[in-house]
């Protein structure tokens, strides 16, 4: 025996185990992007997922790839086909590290089949994407550390597999895969069916609230803008960009500079977008104009499109033409952002009807051809322009791929209008922070803040509930009682002399109106938000509560830390640092609010954690009191 084949042979065993334990480590990495593939493309904005290891830079983004008209083959995720590889790995090095030597050449030939696939991915990441997965480089890596082991084991001067080892490994592969696929769409079929589960029956008057923050006057009037834009497309080809007649628009037609989206009602990137667009159009005024192009992720109104991503994005597309039609475009796409967990066509019809709506006229609208043409003209339109996934923001014809704050998108209009240097960033944080100041909580703040909406009147704690010989207490720079169960959480707040404060109560001092049991299911966290998203806005804006933060990292904050973290009712920390139990009973016992480490999306008003029951205790567990007013 040559002296080279001894030493493989004496590191058959040892590189078949690495190849055994790198195979799990594939199956983690495909069960977790699997599962934030179909959060984030079929959950909606109710099931976000934020990934861990993959934070976002400038090529580097793990949203975008694994959400990109190449993470899906056959309306499969490419993670999902990965799972059955590795488990077949998993098998194959098992076998071969005890005694079937001619399994190693077939592990070694799997291992260049995947490698010559990762640089093929690789290519389609930097060459059409624009950006890097993290995770798929961590892919990648065990792609090339299988080949490489099954090498140093001597792989290809071993014996060749047998027919009937080709055989039994291409039945196992098929038997994986089809358990694989099919947990994959039994998964998706369950985020589907919860995704817009609720059917608003109704629309009633909120008596005292608030006025909605989606009601203001932006509709265009005039001429549209006639104007078009010599592009470089995500494909690096030059095409014409050009906003039409009937593009929706709002701002100043003849404004130096002008930002054209393309976007899907139902993607929550394209809320968060909004967000920020809202606001500098807000801080630009005549200085912009702002087109919207629609954009469905579902291929039966977007020909762009390969795989149905967004199955309500073209309904609620060819309703907003119809609001467009009597001059309600914009103030049905910020109702329908504000409620993007709820999009099917009875929701649909209650977004009409609140934004005031002729309900017969807009009826015949949605059913009328001539709607779904004018969605299917911008997508493709979109598609001309190489668009691969939503939003993509154009600045006078250039296409915008930075970031999505306030500040970066003004720091892009600054250079459109002509501005530059170290005068135009101060501009663009000046005009980016515009609106957001924050006012310090006042020294005589009471414990308790009266709240009243129509028949609701009740006293709320104005600051996350302390404990003092295990009586609640509320007031600011206090530390926040954690480790609260439901149970904890009453008889605190019974030891006060006051109560746990009702789902409707809760809700009411965040949004800032009263909120209504649209299904009349007895809760108010699932229906229509007839006030604000978030305690201080609709949209969120980084920094003004305790949310977003690494478990690992950060705790929560005393109360009151965060002052622009305040409803309009002058209720503090509604949304973040630690989740709030409340309910007047066992059964309707629910987390609110979100805690420290909840992610932008879930850490807001309408945001129930029911996950748990009433006597589940950490230390992202707290609570408010109430007290009922005369």
């Amino acid at each position: 025996m040559s002296e080279a084949k001894h030493w493989s042979e004496q590191a058959r065993p040892a590189a078949m185990a690495l190849v055994s334990v790198l195979s799990v480590v594939g199956i983690g990495i495909c069960v977790y992007m699997t599962q934030h593939h179909e959060i984030s493309l079929y959950g909606g904005e109710n099931m976000q997922m934020e990934l861990w290891g993959c934070a976002e830079a400038e090529g580097v983004n793990c949203d975008v790839v694994n959400t990109s008209d190449w993470s899906e083959l056959f309306g499969v995720p490419l993670f999902t086909w990965g799972l059955p590889f590795y488990a077949l790995l998993a098998y194959l090095s098992a076998a071969s590290a005890r005694a079937r030597r001619d399994l190693v050449t077939l592990i070694g030939l799997l291992g260049a089949a995947a490698s010559v696939y990762s640089l093929l991915l690789w290519y389609v990441s930097v060459h059409e994407l624009g950006n890097v997965c993290l995770w798929c480089k961590r892919l990648y890596g065990v792609n090339f550390a299988v080949a490489g082991l099954a090498l140093a084991a001597g792989g290809f001067r071993l014996p060749r597999p047998t027919k009937a080892a080709l055989l039994q490994a291409g039945g196992l592969w098929l038997a994986l895969t089809v358990i694989a696929v099919g947990a994959q769409k039994a998964y998706r079929s369950t985020l589907l069916g919860d995704a817009g589960a609720t059917a608003l029956a109704s629309v009633e008057h909120n008596e005292g609230g608030a006025e909605a923050a989606w009601v203001h006057d932006v509709e265009p009037k005039g001429a549209p803008p006639a104007i078009s834009f010599d592009v470089v497309t995500e494909d690096k080809k030059s095409a014409v960009l050009t906003v039409e007649p009937d593009d929706a628009w709002k701002g100043n037609p003849n404004a130096k500079v002008a930002v054209v989206e393309f976007a899907d009602l139902q993607c929550g990137y394209c809320k968060r977008a909004s967000a920020q667009l809202k606001r500098l159009y807000e801080a630009y005024g005549d200085q912009v104009v702002v087109v919207y192009k629609h954009y469905p992720m579902d291929p039966s109104c977007n020909p762009g499109v390969n795989n149905r991503r967004h199955v309500y994005a073209c309904g609620a597309a060819v309703a907003s033409v119809c609001a467009q039609d009597q001059g309600k475009f914009w103030a049905f796409h910020d109702l329908a952002y504000k409620n993007q967990h709820q999009l099917k066509a009875a929701d649909l019809r209650v977004y009409a009807q609140k934004v005031g709506l002729d309900m017969p006229t807009f009826e015949q609208c949605v059913r009328a051809p001539a709607s779904l043409a004018r969605v299917r003209a911008d997508a493709t339109a979109g598609a001309a322009l190489d668009i691969h996934g939503t939003p993509r923001i154009f600045i006078n014809g250039r296409l915008y791929r930075a970031g999505n704050s306030a500040e970066q998108l003004a720091q892009a209009i600054e250079v459109a209008l002509g501005h530059t240097g170290p005068q135009a960033l101060d501009a663009a944080r000046a005009l980016a922070d515009a609106g957001e100041d924050v006012t310090p909580i006042p020294a005589d703040v009471p414990a308790m803040q009266e709240v009243r909406y129509g028949e609701l009147h009740f006293a709320i704690d104005t600051f996350e509930a302390g404990l003092t010989n295990g009586a609640a207490t509320s007031g600011k720079h206090e530390i926040p009682g954690v480790r609260m169960s439901w149970f904890a959480a009453k008889d605190a707040c019974a030891a006060a002399g006051k109560r746990l404060c009702t789902e409707q109560e809760w809700i009411a001092a965040c949004q800032g109106a009263l909120p209504v049991d649209d299904n009349s299911d007895g809760h108010y966290a699932d229906d229509l938000i007839e006030g604000t998203a978030y305690p201080y806005s609709d949209y969120h804006t980084p920094g003004r509560c305790w949310d977003g933060r690494d478990r690992g990292d950060f705790r929560p904050v005393y109360t009151g830390e965060m002052p622009g973290c305040v409803s309009r009712d002058g209720v503090y920390d509604l949304t973040g640092n630690v989740e709030e139990w409340v309910g007047d009973s066992p059964e309707r016992a629910v987390l609110m609010g979100g805690a420290y480490d909840t992610t932008e999306d879930h850490a807001r008003c309408y945001r129930p954690n029911d996950t748990f029951g009433p006597g589940f205790a950490n230390v992202r567990t707290g609570f408010r009191c109430c007290k009922t007013l005369e």
